[in-house]
């Protein structure tokens, strides 16, 4: 999607990043059009989640509420300055936010390191502010966890994720890792009504694939 604005292929200061507003973009979201669960919590017991950026959010979305054990997903933004956020204010590049889906999963069904694996094989972590064609600092590889125990284990994937992309050849990966509160607005913001499970809306649009070809160890 990065065709359709200009992006600043760096990060903003965040002095110079834009206000956006207190009030969300997606006050009172629609039911997910796939799955029929709710697109926010409070999640049942037991549930967890996890936001994975691995470039446009459309197809990522639809890999995961593809995914058994995956009972809710959206799409949305976080990692950056700008709240509540609009999703031309972040293609501008001047908001530092991520585009990302939010993964809610029974943990007894599917694994975290299952979550995370699918989503390094689906792109290519080494490539910064792009993915493929789509070029940008929201397209950049994160992800944002509830807990530093999430994090911690998704930083050792990506590390031996890295080690081995290094053995094949690859550059360095770029990858952030933080937990949600220690991102800079510390918050996911939903994008709007038309980009939720846009795919299943639209199902001949937009769905580049950027995975290496190189699978975990």
């Amino acid at each position: 999607m990065g065709w359709l604005f200009s992006s600043n292929p760096e990060l903003v200061d965040p002095a110079e990043a834009l206000t956006g507003r207190d009030t969300p973009i997606l006050a009172d979201p629609h039911p997910h059009a796939v799955l029929g669960t709710p697109l926010t919590g409070p999640w049942r017991e037991g549930q967890r989640s996890v936001l994975v950026g691995i470039g446009c959010y459309w197809g990522v979305e639809k890999m995961y509420w593809q995914m058994p054990g995956v009972e809710a997903t959206s799409v949305g933004f976080a990692g950056g300055v700008t709240p509540n956020p609009t999703y031309r204010e972040v293609c501008t590049g001047r908001t530092n936010h991520v585009e990302v889906v939010q993964v809610v999963f029974d943990p007894q069904r599917v694994s975290l390191e299952k979550i995370v694996t699918t989503a390094l094989e689906a792109h290519d972590p080494t490539q910064g502010y792009r993915q493929g064609n789509d070029v940008g600092t929201q397209y950049r590889s994160a992800f944002y966890t509830e807990t530093e125990e999430d994090a911690a284990l998704i930083r050792s994937l990506v590390g031996r994720y890295g080690t081995t992309l290094s053995d094949a050849g690859f550059g360095p990966v770029t990858t952030e890792v933080a937990t949600l509160a220690d991102t800079p607005a510390g918050a996911y913001y939903l994008a709007e009504e038309d980009h939720q499970q846009y795919l299943h809306k639209v199902p001949g649009g937009y769905c580049p694939h950027h995975g290496t070809g190189i699978a975990c160890g």
